[in-house]
């Protein structure tokens, strides 16, 4: 009966959970161009982007980054969940470059002020036995803009 009890009960509290961190926080929703974007790397160097070529787009559960290269335009896009307040965990699901981050997640602390965006990510959680993660960790600063319409690029 125990078990019976506990196979019923987790389901729906995992559900209740996930549907809850599923919620989009409003504030982040639409288009923001990437004003400053750091790099700090695990050796303690740092690069540092303000040439504003990159842009997110956040729909209720999803966002896409574009940057504009020398060869076209970079774009991954990820599934993505507020999972405690000001921060959201983002699982990469494609890329026209990093492929073998695919299926990763990392969470990012945000914070919006108005038509300013700032996220930090977070370090990504050690499981005991596994080499140390090797993301570098990002800063960016964002400002709100328009969204194209359906079938245009942000960039």
């Amino acid at each position: 009966m125990k078990y019976l009890v506990r196979s019923c009960i987790l389901p729906l509290v995992l559900a209740t959970c996930w549907g809850h961190a599923a919620a989009a926080d409003p504030a982040l929703l639409g288009c923001w161009r990437a004003t400053r974007i750091v790099l700090h790397t695990q050796e303690g160097s740092k690069a540092e982007d303000t040439s504003g070529r990159c842009t997110l787009r956040f729909q209720n559960d999803q966002l896409e980054s574009a940057c504009k290269t020398s060869t076209g335009t970079a774009t991954t896009t990820y599934r993505y969940a507020v999972v405690r307040p000001q921060v959201y965990a983002a699982t990469m699901e494609g890329s026209s470059f990093r492929t073998e981050m695919v299926g990763s997640t990392r969470e990012y602390a945000y914070q919006v002020q108005g038509d300013l965006l700032r996220t930090a990510s977070a370090p990504a959680a050690s499981t005991p036995g596994a080499p140390p993660a090797v993301a570098p960790r990002v800063e960016t600063e964002a400002v709100r803009m328009p969204c194209p319409p359906p079938g245009f690029t942000i960039n």
